[in-house]
């Protein structure tokens, strides 16, 4: 009787040895005193969570009974990791949540769950901060199985040893056990930056009495800022000759426009100038031209600079053209017309004898059919600028 309790008494003793072995085998000695610089590593960020009521109880797979962690504060192991499968996607973990393969988890035997630990490659040494949700793996030698995310950040594979240490939360939020040794998860912000100062940098505070640089409140008047401020006017400003100079008028001189759709070299119905009404204002009076030539009387320029053809018909200078039809006689009509409307002189080109081209003015420089033609764009008549050297 004696003998058989002996035997039953050491077959007791050998299985306890092998379920203990099972979790002490890959105890990591203890990290050694850190008193080098805190580092920022990623992963998900530990916070405190109280236990699953259903995951934490001792259990037993495969003939091993496997026995939860109650202290670990000092928890630490040396072992190989092991990678979840893309079967494992959408299954339901030992915490009852659907498992995530983007998710920064992992998998223990008996670590308590929820809980965070800081998994190493020793390797490599690329440190990543993970939560335990889910029990295994039950395979010996592996200590840990990671989520895809989790193993690519650490580059592991099914063959890399890793450590882990346990990093505890308290109810408070406070940090401690070896996983936080040297280390601190990166936090990462969404919140959006301040708004733009739309004020101008303008000081809206009072300034302090004790500081004699600090800047005055600006203060305005209101009425004042009313009266200083008047529209825009382009009144003032004269054509000095250069291309492109406005003429007096209520608006800038633009890029020349091409003619509408339908008119140059078709026969589309001719442009009619629309009345415009102006108020006649006094020219600057300008300084006769002086001449290098003693028997030269000296040129006067007229009191009012309106452009007018001063070589029509000679075959040199610019025109402004403003219409090109195939009909000879509606042509003709246009240019008397416009002629008379501007108060220049004009004249119908054939080409090819079957266009012809209506043409205004005939000046020795660009900067008068310029003028020329910026006055038949107040009444919305297209045209461009031409030389006529034939």
């Amino acid at each position: 009787m004696r003998k058989e309790w002996l035997g039953i008494s050491l077959a007791s003793l050998m299985l306890a040895a092998c379920s203990t072995n099972q979790q002490q085998n890959y105890t990591a000695p203890p990290l050694p005193a850190y008193n080098g610089q805190v580092v920022e590593i990623p992963g998900i960020e530990p916070k405190y969570e109280p236990r699953n009521p259903t995951a934490n109880n001792d259990y037993s797979v495969n003939g091993v009974r496997y026995k939860i962690v109650t202290d670990t504060q000092n928890f630490s192991q040396i072992g190989l990791a092991s990678i979840y499968g893309p079967e494992a996607q959408g299954n339901r973990t030992a915490s009852g949540e659907a498992f995530d393969g983007d998710a920064f988890t992992a998998a223990h035997p008996t670590l308590p769950i929820p809980s965070y630990v800081r998994v190493t490659n020793l390797a490599n040494n690329r440190q990543i901060v993970v939560r335990i949700n889910d029990r295994g793996p039950f395979i010996p030698g592996r200590i840990i199985d990671l989520s895809p995310a989790a193993a690519t950040r650490l580059n592991t594979s099914n063959n890399s040893r890793v450590r882990i240490d346990v990093i505890n939360v308290a109810p408070d939020g406070t940090l401690s056990g070896p996983g936080t040794i040297g280390t601190r998860v990166a936090k990462q912000s969404y919140d959006l930056p301040a708004r733009p100062d739309l004020d101008g940098g303008m000081v809206t505070s009072e300034p302090s009495s004790s500081s004699s640089s600090a800047l005055a409140p600006v203060t305005t008047s209101t009425t004042d800022a009313v009266s200083d401020v008047r529209p825009v006017d382009n009144s003032e400003l004269q054509n000095n000759g250069s291309i492109g100079a406005p003429i007096r008028t209520n608006g800038l001189q633009g890029a020349p426009q091409p003619l509408r759709s339908g008119v140059l070299e078709s026969d589309d119905d001719t442009p009619t100038p629309t009345p415009v009404t102006k108020t006649v204002r006094p020219a600057p009076v300008v300084a006769p031209v002086e001449t290098t030539s003693p028997h030269t009387t000296p040129a006067v320029s007229p009191a009012v600079k309106t452009p007018t053809a001063s070589n029509h018909g000679t075959g040199k200078g610019f025109v402004v053209q403003v219409a090109a039809v195939n009909n000879s006689e509606r042509a003709n009509e246009l240019q008397k017309k416009l002629a008379q409307h501007y108060n220049v002189a004009g004249h119908v080109e054939a080409v090819n004898g079957n266009i012809y081209r209506v043409q205004l003015g005939g000046y020795p420089n660009r900067s008068d059919a310029s003028a020329l033609q910026h006055r038949l764009a107040q009444d919305n008549i297209n045209s461009f600028i031409t030389s006529n050297n034939n």
